[in-house]
């Protein structure tokens, strides 16, 4: 039997270095899961073992950071400080990947420069160049002397001597995403007058590096670059959305092509390309609302150019898209980051055929972007395994296995009911409606949602596997209950929406945000208030725009920013992306503006104590959810059997905290 994806699983080599596949792990940072000095340990070697099970080809690790301290203690404490723990535990690392053929490559990075969130900044800011801050243009960077860019060069070749005592298979140089090293290669930014000025000097910089570390461990070592392609900045700290037309403030691709094709002469044996960076973050970190392969196309025309192997991703997170990406030429092999979070036997089921057993990455960036960058630990919204994989992913069956009621076949009820069925429990969901997802389904609706559309079938896939039953359109009542045939019951009611107690407020031109992405209610055409600025209400107005024709759509919210509520800060990619694809679309925005009452085809708004009214032909009310917990209530105070309660019933967040606690609690009963 042929493979349905041949060119994925056939060798290609870095340099001497021949890797098994064509599917490489992306390098991301384990932030919350390294120690004081970003060293990694066990809970870190066991996800990427996981990985290396799941048959990727190749692992790239999350950045290291030489250690070539500046005088002024801006650079923190670093792996390469701990060079005996760095060592032992990278030695670890390599051996256990190669158990499974799996090649390590580790990564040096260095630090943010002008991109640095001002409250990782210690010390005095630097950059390559001088200049303001990306976030806060009153932080302002001094550049960094002559004697500091080849302190961290010289650093980098002192921590590849070590590297290469680990038994790792290569190293990767990140100078990707605007970071400093990224900034040396920025023309924009990069505006210093010693040799390491302008692109060219970028070019000499990271030649150095990659030569130093050649003649220092030999020259059959491999080295790879991490480099952007296409920057996407219309201006510093603004970014070009999709379709819009304005000259490129960033490297162009012709530059990229330029740099890739010197860096190559150089002696990196092989590319490893992106798009984006910080000034345009949600190309960097793609969200749900980016299409899938955005950075195909672009990093296709540095391909055609260059002798040296091209490794890259951006959100390809289905087998057919990587497939052809190889087969077509754009990449030589992919890269995938999140997808492998979300699932780390991507590759065993994509050489199996079986795409619809994957579990889909939604672009959500709710645990690893914006943990990330929020100082959290790194986390899954999908996968609720990640960074336990030996203490979760092989499931205890029951010792006593029970009948168990699921009320309510949201997301988390449906991982609740998979995870208590696989441990051999009997499983009904009972769902008021006639499809399973509750408010998930809502979320899935719009175009760029196709990820959360594939995770709703999968979960449906999983539950008939499992053999979990399910009753649909059954609204329990508490004496509905009291008859069921159960030991343990579960509830996972979902939300309910906020309505505030205002007049006007039960009027036929009021309508729901979720009902009216479901299609249970149609707003008529012409003008829309949306009160409410969080994420449904500007998802909502970039949804009327785009795929409904609205073109007089305003957003009513009552803090002094869009999005800045909600259990946890929205990531910045996902927030950024929205305000300016409201802006792109025309939508109108007032910000601290509240709703006083509705009259008629008018909304009157208060704002500093003034009400004015607005004219409209609909008004939808997003201004949040309560929890729905009554029967969980009910059944707790009135029938003797053990009563859990989990998701938006138990209170209003998001995806991976109702992932999160439906798994944890499967696993109790």
């Amino acid at each position: 039997m042929a493979l349905k994806y041949p060119e994925l699983f056939k060798p290609f080599r870095i340099g001497r270095c021949e890797v098994k596949n064509k599917i490489v792990m992306s390098g991301m940072h384990n932030i919350g899961w390294t120690d004081e000095y970003d060293l990694i340990d066990d809970c870190v070697i066991d996800y990427f073992e996981a990985r290396a099970k799941g048959g990727v080809g190749m692992i790239f690790t999350g950045a290291n950071q030489p250690d070539y301290q500046f005088d002024n203690g801006v650079v923190m404490k670093n792996p390469f400080q701990e060079p005996v723990q760095f060592l032992s535990r990278h030695k670890k690392l390599a051996d256990r990947l190669h158990t499974y053929g799996t090649k390590l490559f580790i990564q040096l990075a260095y630090g943010c420069g002008r991109v640095d969130f001002p409250g990782a900044i210690a010390g005095e800011a630097v950059a390559v160049s001088a200049g303001p801050n990306r976030w806060n243009p009153g932080i302002q960077h001094r550049e960094l002397t002559t004697d500091e860019v080849n302190r961290m060069i010289d650093a980098s070749v002192e921590a590849a001597k070590l590297c290469v005592q680990t038994g790792c298979d290569g190293m990767d140089i990140n100078c990707y995403g605007g970071y400093l090293a990224d900034q040396f290669l920025q023309p924009c930014f990069n505006k210093r007058t010693d040799e390491y000025g302008g692109l060219d000097g970028g070019i000499l910089w990271m030649s150095k590096i990659v030569k130093g570390i050649k003649n220092a461990v030999g020259q059959n070592f491999p080295v790879t670059c991490r480099l952007g392609v296409r920057q996407y900045i219309k201006a510093p700290g603004e970014t070009g959305v999709e379709g819009e037309d304005y000259p490129e403030y960033g490297r162009t691709v012709e530059q990229s092509i330029y740099v890739a094709k010197k860096l190559a002469e150089a002696g990196y044996d092989a590319i490893y390309l992106g798009n984006g960076t910080y000034d345009s973050f949600y190309w960097l970190y793609p969200p749900m609302y980016q299409k899938e392969g955005l950075w195909l196309d672009d990093i296709s025309k540095l391909t055609a150019e260059i002798d040296v192997p091209v490794i890259a991703g951006g959100k390809i997170l289905q087998p057919k898209m990587a497939n052809d990406a190889i087969k077509d030429g754009k990449v030589t092999a992919v890269v995938l980051g999140r997808q492998l979070l979300a699932d780390p036997e991507w590759p065993n089921k994509a050489k199996l055929g079986l795409d619809e057993e994957i579990r889909p990455c939604i672009g959500c960036n709710f645990g690893c972007i914006g943990h990330i960058f929020a100082g959290l630990p790194q986390a899954c919204a999908v996968n609720a395994n990640l960074f336990r994989e030996k203490e979760m992913d092989s499931l205890v069956p029951a010792k006593t296995p029970k009948k168990v009621a699921v009320i309510g076949g949201g997301v988390a009820g449906m991982e609740c009911a998979r995870i208590a069925a696989l441990r051999g429990h009997e499983v009904t969901i009972y769902e008021k409606g006639s499809k399973l997802g509750g408010t998930f389904l809502a979320a899935s609706v719009a175009r760029s949602k196709d990820a959360e559309r594939r995770l709703l079938a999968w979960y449906e896939l999983q539950l008939r596997k499992a053999g979990v039953k399910v009753e649909y359109s059954t609204a329990l009542t508490l004496a509905d209950v009291e008859k069921l045939d159960c030991d343990e019951i579960v509830v996972s009611t979902g939300n309910k929406p906020k309505l505030p107690p205002v007049a006007g407020i039960n009027q036929d031109n009021v309508y729901s945000p979720v009902r009216v992405f479901l299609g249970e209610e149609t707003l008529p055409e012409g003008r829309v208030i949306i009160v409410g600025g969080g994420l449904v209400g500007c998802e909502l107005a970039v949804y009327l725009c785009e795929e409904k024709g609205y073109t007089d759509v305003t957003v009513v919210e009552g803090a002094s920013e869009l999005m800045s509520g909600g259990f946890e800060p929205m990531p910045l990619p996902n927030k950024l992306m929205l305000i300016d694809l409201m802006k792109f679309h025309g939508v109108k925005v007032l910000t601290n503006t509240m709703l006083d009452h509705i009259d008629g085809d008018k909304v009157y708004l208060k704002r500093g104590g003034e009400v004015s009214a607005l004219e409209t032909d609909s008004v939808v009310m997003s201004i949040g959810f309560d929890a729905n917990d009554e029967l969980y209530k009910e059944i707790n105070a009135n029938i003797p059997k053990k009563v859990w309660l989990l998701g938006d019933a138990k209170m209003p967040s998001n995806i991976m905290f109702g992932i999160r606690d439906a798994n944890a609690i499967a696993r109790e009963i």
